[in-house]
């Protein structure tokens, strides 16, 4: 076999072997933790809106305080523009400002339920 050749079937060995190898596959970026399971929350309706802006009847509780709270709303149920200003007007109603929010499931992972996690500073 000539040199040529000899080169020309190392190069195609390599190249057929390199799209045996694949690199690592990427990860997703770690989902936020799960929320507290939904506690019994007794109070009226009218107040979830009130503190949440979100329509009464798609709140089943809100726990936690300033540093951290969780919104416990029915995601076909909620208005979404109201679910969006939700983390802002909660940390009003506790004389605060936003730091930080976001959507995560509850740990009893209720079907359609989820739970809007917001901490005020």
């Amino acid at each position: 076999m000539s040199r040529t050749a000899s080169a020309l079937l190392a190069a195609l060995l390599s190249l057929s072997l390199s799209a045996c190898m694949e690199t690592a596959p990427t990860l997703p970026a770690a989902a936020p933790a799960l929320a507290p399971p939904i506690p019994v929350d007794n109070r009226a309706k009218a107040d979830f809106a009130r503190m949440t802006g979100i329509n009464s009847d798609a709140v089943a509780a809100i726990s936690g305080d300033a540093t951290r709270s969780y919104i416990y709303f029915d995601l076909f149920a909620a208005n979404k523009e109201a679910v969006a200003a939700a983390p802002e007007r909660l940390c009003r109603h506790y004389g605060k400002s936003l730091k930080t929010s976001h959507v995560t499931d509850p740990g009893d992972r209720v079907p359609g339920m989820k739970a809007l996690v917001v901490a005020c500073k």
